[in-house]
């Protein structure tokens, strides 16, 4: 009888055992997805290469942020406006707006 007992205690404990490995690897699948899904967006801004920026705002980057390179850019097509990563020699990196006419902007 005792044999009969610590048989079906040890089933038992092996069935629970077995369904919470199972929750504990669904829970952590559903966590690595909840993250994934709320990766940072870039405020509407996709980024381009600097090559194919126009010559109207090259020609403004190096009139007006003289010694300044473009090292990123992007660009919202909704606002019409490029977003420029600037770095001049010596200075620190320096983001800026600015739209397709050569005209800087100020984002709100």
């Amino acid at each position: 009888m005792k044999n009969l007992v610590m048989t079906v205690a040890a089933a038992a404990t092996m069935i629970f055992a077995a369904q919470n490995m199972t929750a504990q690897e669904t829970f952590q699948d559903v966590a690595m997805n909840q993250t994934e899904a709320q990766a940072p967006i870039q405020d509407g801004f996709e980024k381009i290469e600097t090559a194919a920026l126009p010559e109207t705002v090259t020609n403004a980057v190096t009139a007006d942020k003289a010694g300044s390179e473009v090292t990123e850019a992007f660009f919202n097509e909704e606002l019409g406006v490029y977003k420029l990563m600037l770095q001049a020699e010596g200075a620190e990196a320096e983001t800026a707006y600015i739209n397709a006419e050569g005209k800087w902007v100020t984002l709100k």
